[in-house]
């Protein structure tokens, strides 16, 4: 059933039981089941001619996700499970891509909480989110989109999503500039996209116990 799916990826947006969840002119994601189980396939479109000639010579965006995940996952980071990845090829060049991972149930995202949210839950979010930042430092590892609603919530687990723009690096100031960006990002979002106090001022708490520089 796997094997039907990446033959035809495109079929999870189409088939009675697919369920979309998001489309826009960069991706497009739904979610589908197949052997008793519920995934998510994340496809990545061709905005346009110069973008498709881009994908032509450069790595798939669903092939890095599917090598961030695993590469999170070994380092003790939590996020979704790859289960795989497909590449569509025009006349030999590199186009549309798929990445198929495990659907996350009973979850919200981050972004849904708010100052007057379970104080429990936001410290269990905010300090795995650190630990997350603090696991990326050791292994030189950048997650390049770091906001609240790439962050999922499940009653048990806090789940790191959007893996397209991690990045490895092997000089470690390059790293620390790419995670200071990764903080002032998430800082960001709840000082001005979404202003909740407590939780900036909790993150900005949490993020310099850790040795992180916040302005």
């Amino acid at each position: 059933m796997l094997q039907s799916l990446l033959s035809h990826p495109d079929s999870s947006f189409e088939e009675p039981g697919g369920e979309l969840i998001k489309s826009d002119v960069k991706t497009t994601l739904a979610s589908t089941s197949f052997d008793g189980a519920r995934f998510v396939v994340k496809r990545y479109n061709c905005k346009n001619a110069w973008h498709r000639l881009r994908l032509a010579v450069s790595k798939s965006r669903a092939e890095h996700s599917f090598w961030a995940a695993r590469q999170f996952t070994r380092i003790g980071i939590i996020t979704t499970s790859p289960v795989a990845w497909a590449q569509e090829t025009s006349f030999g060049l590199r186009a549309r891509s798929w990445f198929v991972y495990e659907h996350t149930g009973n979850s919200i995202r981050a972004d849904a909480l708010n100052d007057g949210s379970d104080p429990q839950q936001i410290e269990q979010m905010l300090s795995t989110m650190v630990q997350n930042l603090v696991r990326m430092r050791k292994h030189r590892l950048s997650h390049g989109d770091m906001k609240p609603p790439n962050i999922l919530i499940t009653p048990d687990r806090t789940v790191l999503l959007d893996l397209d723009g991690v990045r490895q690096h092997t000089d470690p100031k390059v790293c620390e500039r790419a995670l200071a960006k990764d903080t002032a990002r998430w800082i960001r979002w709840w000082e001005k996209n979404d202003p909740q106090p407590r939780i900036g001022e909790r993150s900005r708490t949490l993020l310099k116990a850790a040795g992180f520089a916040v302005n």
